[in-house]
C-alpha cells in the first residue's frame, strides 16, 4: 500500500466508550477517502477494552491502522506524541478520544491537502465546539480561505485563546517532527506551544470548512487547567514566541494580556453556567497572580471581567 495522505493520531486511556464514539465518527467521516487515511491509536488503558474497540471497528479499515498499548501507561502528552510517532502519512491530525469528526468531512480535507503548495506546512480547518451530548455551542468556521503569514498567524493565535482547537489543525509530519513534537514540560499548554512553534515558522492556511467537533465536558483532560501552574507555563509559551523573533516583545506581551484574561474568564464562565459560583471565584482570583498583574489590564476584556466579578459576587479589588 502507498503511504496515506493523512494520519489521524488518537491518544486514549480508560475511556473505551468515548474512543468508540470518536472512531465511529471518524470511520463515517472518512468513508469516501478511507484508502488515503491511516488511523493510529496509542492506548494507556488499564484493561484491553480500548484494544477490543479498535479491533472491532478498524480491522478492515482500507487505509490501515496502527495500535499500541503502552506498558507502563504514558502521561497524556507523551501519549499524544506516541500516537503521532506511529503515523506514516504525509499529514498528521491529532484527534483526542473525546472529540469527533463531522460527517462528510473526509473528502474536502483530502482535497485541500492535495492542493497545498509544497512549502505550506500547516492547515487549520473549521470546527464546532460541542457539549457532552453533542449539542453545538459554537461554530468556529472561517468565512473564507486565507493564508496567514507567520506574524499574522501568531497574532491570531496569541490574542485569542480560542482561535484554534487541537483537532482543527493538520500539519505535515515532517514539520511536526522538526518542531520536536509536543513538549511535556508545558503540560496542558502543549498544544498552544506547538502552534506557536509551527505558526512562527510556517504561518498557516485557514480553510472555510468545518471538519471536527471539540468536546467540552467535565471528564475532559483540560477541565483542570485553571490553576496557577497553567498561568506560569503559558508564560513560558509566550517567552518562546518572543524568542522566535517574528514579532517585537512589546507587542507579544500585549497579546499575552488579552490571551490570559480571555483564558481565565472562559474558565469562570464554564463554572458560572453551572452555577458554581465558589469555583468561579477561585478561577477569577487567577487574575491576581503576579504573572497576570505584571502584564497590566486588558481593555478588550475589562467589561466581561467586571460582569463576571458581579455574577460571582467577587469584590472588584479581588479580580
Amino acid at each position: 500500500m502507498t503511504s496515506p495522505v493523512l494520519s489521524i493520531a488518537m491518544p486514549t486511556r480508560n475511556r473505551p466508550e468515548l474512543l468508540e464514539r470518536a472512531l465511529r465518527s471518524l470511520v463515517t467521516a472518512m468513508e469516501a477517502v478511507a484508502g488515503q487515511v491511516e488511523i493510529t491509536v496509542s492506548d494507556g488503558s488499564d484493561t484491553d477494552a480500548a484494544g477490543r474497540v479498535v479491533e472491532r471497528l478498524l480491522s478492515g479499515w482500507p487505509g490501515g491502522h496502527r495500535y499500541v498499548r503502552n506498558r507502563p501507561a504514558l502521561p497524556i502528552i507523551e501519549n499524544m506524541n506516541r500516537a503521532a510517532e506511529l503515523a506514516t502519512g504525509e499529514w498528521v491530525q491529532m484527534l483526542c478520544d473525546d472529540d469527533l469528526m463531522l460527517p462528510g468531512s473526509g473528502q474536502p480535507m483530502i482535497d485541500a491537502l492535495g492542493r497545498a503548495a509544497a512549502g505550506e506546512q500547516v492547515m487549520v480547518f473549521g470546527g464546532h465546539v460541542v457539549d457532552a451530548d453533542g449539542a453545538e455551542r459554537r461554530d468556529q468556521t472561517f468565512d473564507d480561505e486565507q493564508y496567514l503569514t507567520p506574524r499574522e498567524a501568531l497574532r491570531r493565535l496569541l490574542r485569542n485563546s480560542s482561535f484554534v482547537r487541537e483537532p482543527m489543525v493538520v500539519v505535515r509530519r515532517a514539520a511536526l517532527r522538526e518542531a520536536g513534537m509536543f513538549a511535556p514540560e508545558v503540560g496542558d499548554a502543549a498544544d498552544t506551544d506547538m502552534w506557536v512553534k509551527l505558526f512562527s515558522r510556517h504561518g498557516a492556511r485557514c480553510l472555510p470548512v468545518a471538519t471536527c467537533a471539540y468536546t467540552i465536558h467535565e471528564a475532559a483532560a483540560t477541565t483542570g487547567m485553571w490553576n496557577p501552574r497553567t498561568i506560569a507555563v503559558l508564560g513560558t509559551v509566550f517567552d518562546r514566541a518572543v524568542a522566535s523573533g517574528v514579532v517585537p516583545e512589546r507587542e507579544v506581551r500585549r497579546w499575552e494580556a488579552d490571551f490570559l484574561h480571555q483564558f481565565i474568564l472562559a474558565g469562570a464562565y464554564r463554572r458560572l453556567r453551572l452555577r458554581r459560583r465558589t469555583e468561579a471565584r477561585e478561577v477569577l482570583r487567577l487574575l491576581q497572580t503576579p504573572e497576570v498583574r505584571a502584564l497590566g489590564p486588558s481593555p478588550r476584556w475589562l467589561p466581561v471581567r467586571l460582569a463576571f466579578a458581579t455574577a460571582a459576587a467577587v469584590p472588584l479589588w479581588a479580580t
